[in-house]
């Protein structure tokens, strides 16, 4: 570097304006700054100090917590809380080649599923089941050798030692087969790339279809003071279940590789390695940490530990380049506001169809998912910088026409089983007349406004299901409350109403070329309308990607008629 720079550190070096020293001075930067000082003269000490805190408390799993050892929540890599858009990872993290931490992304239920009393249910996993163990993951890689004897997961848990290693703490590490995997991930029934797992990061970060790589699967546990030893390898991202982990990451520069255990290489390495080339971060259950190409790493756990792990192959990460290009040239992201029983569905099915690069499904956090979030949610998603940088839009309709559209939905469904109806006081009788429709409206909306006042910490559900947006205190029954930011502004770029779509959809197309295609079809002479929204309010719904004249609703007046009323 210094021979291609000599000592610019001011020297502009990517289409984003970054500079030698803004690479330099990124926390966990690849050149630490032993060598900026050595090479460059580029005082990046304070830049690179890790967050310090208190020691953390081994999280209740139902596993043995006991731990010989303090554990620091020193992080010296960026710990982000939430998502991560696409474009934020492959320009701060993979092509500087950083590693980071995602606290928080990993969903309760998958949590759940590696506790002792889940375990303890299972037939590969439970606590008696025996397993081979040594005194790293892969004994014969570094040199080593297994126990004699296989030890149950209970004796793994509470550190039972190896007759012929005394004092050395056993790991247990598999490549998991598909019988593994669905005992494992029960709610995703073993697939590991579905969309509301921990694992869908992966996807997300690098690209489609993962499952036509060959993708490193791992799966490990071991009691207090094991882990795994030093050692490099291709990027990974690794995801603790249970206890935690202490991690200490040296750059390609200074990888390394042993054959101790890792109790002996943490000691070792806390002897004798200049700490000014580490990095150490804490890791929670939970969190999905992401390991650059070949950086050395070794791992100790306090208390017993569950993990598992993904190695990236270097085809399938070169498919992050492509998607960033594919990113870059469909300039602006196409953020929208799908508000419910709006029309929104075949907006959305328009968009996956016609504008692919720039329109993308995802599910994050506690129910949230692209499908029905407001913009407060997505830019707490994506991040504010992202969200000015993208192409954000809204559908509002009539209140009165949404209203009564919500209300016949879920009469129609609530009639078909009303047992997912109960307390959300719909009328159980047939309404055979347009009266008995009118009146039973009525009679429905005033008990909810009765129920769920204005102001009211559920006033949300007079409009509808929160749909994971009932978090933040923005989201109220209103159209408005869908489309502001955490500061109650208006945060679209356009709202479009929905009445005016119907007679013209040029309007979405002049927003967003890649719908142009789709609203030719007018110039053609095929008509084309919006549908409503009568998919599932849960499930994503049926909408169409055609824009159809036939309306897919139940049957029901004019909404017009059901604003005469005394209240």
């Amino acid at each position: 570097l210094k021979s291609l720079i000599g000592s610019n550190t001011d020297l502009v070096i990517d289409s984003l304006g970054r500079t030698v020293g803004d690479y330099l001075r990124m926390r966990g930067s690849a050149i630490r700054p032993k060598d900026a000082m050595k090479f460059l003269s580029l005082d990046t000490t304070l830049d690179q100090k890790g967050v310090s805190g208190s020691n953390v408390r081994v999280p209740d799993t139902g596993w043995n917590r006991t731990s010989k050892n303090k554990v620091s929540d020193q992080c010296d890599i960026d710990v982000i809380v939430g998502g991560m858009s696409r474009e934020t990872f492959y320009n701060d993290y993979f092509m500087p080649g950083r590693p980071f931490v995602l606290r928080g992304m990993t969903p309760k239920s998958e949590l759940g599923a590696f506790s002792k009393h889940r375990w303890s249910t299972t037939d590969r996993f439970h606590p008696n089941t025996k397993v081979s163990v040594g005194p790293t993951a892969y004994p014969s890689i570094t040199g080593q050798k297994h126990c004699k004897r296989d030890m149950t997961i209970a004796q793994l848990e509470n550190a039972t030692e190896c007759l012929e290693m005394p004092g050395v703490p056993m790991v247990h590490a598999r490549h998991p087969k598909e019988e593994d995997l669905k005992e494992l991930y029960p709610m995703y029934n073993g697939n590991l790339y579905d969309r509301n797992g921990g694992w869908r990061e992966v996807e997300h970060f690098f690209g489609p279809k993962p499952w036509e790589y060959h993708l490193g699967w791992q799966v490990f546990f071991g009691g207090d003071g094991s882990g795994a030893t030093l050692h490099w390898h291709n990027a990974a991202f690794n995801i603790l279940y249970s206890g935690i982990k202490q991690w200490k990451m040296t750059p390609p520069r200074y990888r390394g590789w042993t054959g101790m255990p890792a109790k002996a290489a943490t000691e070792k390495v806390e002897e004798e390695l200049d700490e000014s080339i580490s990095v150490v971060c804490t890791q929670r259950p939970g969190d999905i940490a992401y390991i650059p190409d070949y950086w050395g790493h070794l791992t100790l756990n306090a208390g017993f530990a569950i993990g598992a792990a993904v190695i990236l192959p270097d085809d399938y990460q070169m498919t992050a380049d492509a998607n960033h290009q594919m990113t870059a040239d469909a300039n602006p992201r196409i953020l929208f506001v799908h508000i419910n029983k709006n029309g929104g569905t075949s907006v959305i099915r328009m968009l996956q169809s016609k504008c692919k690069s720039q329109y993308t499904s995802e599910r994050w956090g506690n129910g949230h998912r692209t499908f029905h979030a407001t913009a407060h949610s997505l830019i707490d998603h994506y991040g504010r910088e992202a969200w000015d940088d993208s192409y954000s839009f809204a559908l509002v309709r009539h209140p009165l026409a949404r209203q009564v559209s919500n209300f016949f939905y879920l009469v129609d469904k609530c009639s078909r089983d009303y047992s997912e109806c109960e307390g959300r006081m719909f009328p159980k009788g047939p309404l055979r007349t347009d009266e008995d429709k009118i009146e039973a409206f009525h009679e429905h909306t005033w008990k909810l406004y009765n129920a769920y006042p204005p102001g009211s910490e559920k006033s949300y559900l007079f409009g509808g299901w929160g749909h994971g947006n009932e978090e933040f205190k923005t989201m109220n029954a209103t159209q408005t409350s869908w489309m502001v930011d955490e500061q109650g502004e208006m945060a679209v770029q356009n709202v479009f109403k929905l009445e005016n779509l119907s007679r013209d959809m040029n309007e979405l197309g002049e927003a967003m070329p890649c719908l142009k295609h789709a609203t030719a079809d007018q110039a053609t002479g095929r008509e084309l309308k919006m549908t409503e929204d009568f998919g599932d309010e849960d499930d994503g719904g049926d909408g169409h990607l055609e824009m159809v004249h036939a309306n897919a609703s139940p049957k029901y007046p004019d909404y017009r008629l059901f604003g005469k009323n005394k209240r």
